[in-house]
Formats: C-alpha cells, structure tokens, sequence
C-alpha cells in the first residue's frame, strides 16, 4: 500500500495553487516529513540541508552531491542541483545554489517548520522572509489512501498493546515490554513493503513508579509491581503513524486507583461527545478540562487533550485550549485526556482517531475497561520467558 504518483503530483499543484494567498510566488520546504508528502522521498538529512523550491510553474530541488547517485530523477520535479558538501567553500554551498535560485526576487516564502540556520541566511541576504504554514495545513485532512495507511499503523499498534496485555503479569520487566516491539517490527517487516527510513516501532511501558509522569524515563530493570503502570505503543509504518496507550495493572487497584480510573474514562468520554467536523479544536480540550475541573482534579492535569496525527506521532492541529482551528472530516487526532497524581498514579488512555461529518471512528482497538485490563492470573509461559530474560541481563525481580 503506498501513495500513487498522480497523488504527490496533485498535493504539488495545491500548493502552488495557494501560494497567491500567502502572497508569495515560491516557497522554499526544508522539513524532512514536508518534503516527503509532497515527494514520497525518504531521506536523512542531518545537517545537509534538502530544500525543495515550489514555484507558480516550476518545482527545483536542491540536495548534496552524495545523494544525487540514487536521487537523479525526482518524480514531479523539473531540475535538481546540487551542493558539494557540508560545510563547503563558496561557490560550492547550499548557500550559493540558493542564492541563484532566488534571484531577481525580494520577498521569500519559507515554510514554517524549516531550520532556523536557513531562515537565518536568507535573512542576512535581505530577503523579506515569509513563514508559511500551506504544507502543513495541507498535510492536516488526510486522503482515502493516507487514511489507509494510518489504519495499517493503528492494526500493529493494536497487535502491540494486545501481546503486551497477554503477557503481563507481576514482576515483569520494562526489558521483556520493550522486546515486543522488535517483534512488531518484524511483523512489519515480512507483511508490508517496508521502509525502515520511514518507521519506527516503540512499545514500552511506564511502570507505576513513574507513570505519573507523563514523559518520565523508564529503566530497562524496572519492573511492573503494583499501582498503575501506562502501556505505549508509538508507531511510524512506512511514512504514517498512529498510537496507542493503556492505563492497566498487574495486582488489584485501590479504591482510590479504581475512582481516578473511572474519571479517566469519563473526561474521555466527554472529549467523544463533543469531537466532529466543524468544532473547534480547543472545545474538545475544555470538554474534558472542565469534567476534570469540577471533579476537584484540576491540579492533577499536565497536558492537552490530544494532537494531530499523520507523517508525524505529533503535528497539528492540537486539541488544546487557544488552538482555533475548526476540524475537518478525515483529520486525525489523538483522544487521551490524563490524570497523574503523585503516589496514586498515572492514568491515561489514548487512542487514535480520524475526524468524521458527524463524530468519529476510533482507528486503534483495544480493550479499555479496568478488569479487562487487570492482569493478576498466573502466566507460566511469560514468567519463564521472563526470569530467562532477567538472568540474562541481570535485572532482579
């Protein structure tokens, strides 16, 4: 499953389409995950500096010589130059090629995300530079097929969590988690036509001890003991993502775990009622806020309600408070409203979801209920697997 050529061709005649708009008549793309939407290249840049010039009627491209070997013809685009090296000596930097390019021009569109190193330099030449966000605007509403391969992601993240929730049991450790993953990835690898420049597969588990916050660092010996542990799976397959997470335990909750819990279902709950084409992004957020609020945990919140999802685990639009974008049929956003309390725990679910005329369709499927994600029965084979894993490693537990 991949995007066609008359695709790429079609977002490149969008976009020129709309430049007038930002009163501009060429926009410089430098973002490695722009240039791949509207090019299908998969690249590492590092700090050599790809740049893809859109004009009214022209599409040149700019990239080292290193690259030209495998990158000669670049479909929907009419000339490619190239640079000798980074850093290099005048005339023979990205810098000279540019300069030419732009000639005879004052005022220079860049696109929004681009490296400051280049807005920087077109500004010490005295070009008026005039950030856009039209790609990433265009990168928000996603096609039949982008829909497709969101799906794909979703279907491994779903995978991911299920194995997990089959597997886990107390005592087991962030290591025997995180080797989930590899196995993912190379379900990934036999089943689709795989680009590990545009993949990445990450499985972990933020164990009790700090699954209240939200991006604390697990260690490959921690263990899930009791209290509330928080599942991830993090994926990018082959150019389009999705995520998905669990709030679950490996020994009976407490009261209080069990309240915090079920008001976590409830603040996304509230988030569901509301979410559809035509809302703005930030009512999503204050949905959830507000259910939050008046149950006293206010305090207890530390990040929005979701963000969009596509080439990237994270772009826009955000369903946060100040973010006024209205929501269009066929976005996809995360849902995952969370709770974190110091000593009681974290708790999140989040899932992946595309926008549609009148509510939503939840792309992951996963279980999201408390017993259906409390885990206390004996587990033979994954405790064995286990202490031979821990033994190997050294990990105590």
């Amino acid at each position: 499953m991949k995007i066609n050529k008359s695709e790429y061709k079609k977002r490149i005649e969008t976009l020129q389409k709309k430049l007038p708009e930002e009163g501009i008549d060429q926009l410089i793309v430098a973002e490695e995950e722009d240039i791949y939407y509207l090019t299908g290249l998969t690249y590492k840049s590092l700090e050599r500096l790809f740049l893809l010039i859109i004009k009214k009627n022209e599409v040149n491209f700019i990239l080292p010589k290193m690259e030209l070997a495998h990158l000669k013809k670049v479909d929907n685009v009419d000339n490619i130059a190239c640079y000798w090296e980074y850093p290099a000596q005048s005339p023979e930097r990205w810098k000279d090629i540019l300069i030419n390019e732009l000639q005879n021009h004052s005022a220079v569109g860049l696109s929004s995300k681009s490296p400051y190193e280049l807005g920087s330099f077109l500004q010490e030449q005295g070009f008026s530079v005039r950030l856009s966000n039209l790609v990433e605007k265009l990168r928000w509403i996603k096609s039949k097929t982008e829909i497709e391969l969101i799906k794909q992601a979703s279907n491994y993240c779903d995978k991911a969590i299920s194995k997990l929730n089959k597997s886990a049991y107390y005592g087991m450790s962030e290591l025997e988690v995180l080797s989930i993953g590899k196995d993912i990835q190379k379900k990934v690898i036999k089943e689709t036509d795989f680009d590990y420049l545009s993949s990445n597969i990450l499985v972990a588990a933020w164990p009790s001890r700090i699954s209240y916050q939200p991006h604390g660092i697990p260690k490959v010996g921690d263990l899930l003991t009791d209290g509330s542990h928080i599942s991830l799976a993090f994926l990018r397959v082959n150019g389009y993502a999705a995520e998905l997470e669990r709030t679950f335990f490996t020994a009976r909750p407490t009261n209080e775990q069990r309240e915090i819990f079920e008001l976590m279902l409830e603040a996304r709950k509230k988030s569901y009622e509301v979410i559809k084409a035509g809302v703005v992004a930030e009512e999503v957020d204050i949905a959830s806020r507000e259910f939050i609020n008046k149950e006293g945990l206010g305090d207890k919140l530390m990040h929005r309600t979701g963000h969009g999802i596509g080439l990237g685990n994270h772009e826009g639009p955000y369903l946060a408070l100040g973010d006024k974008t209205i929501l269009k049929e066929n976005m996809v956003v995360s849902i995952e409203p969370g709770i974190y309390i110091e000593g009681v725990g974290g708790f999140r679910h989040s899932d992946t979801v595309r926008i549609t005329k009148n509510g939503y369709e939840i792309m992951t499927n996963c279980n999201d209920q408390l017993e259906q994600l409390t885990f206390t029965n004996l587990k033979v084979f994954p405790k064995l697997k286990g202490k031979i894993i821990k033994k190997l490693f050294n990990i105590r537990g």
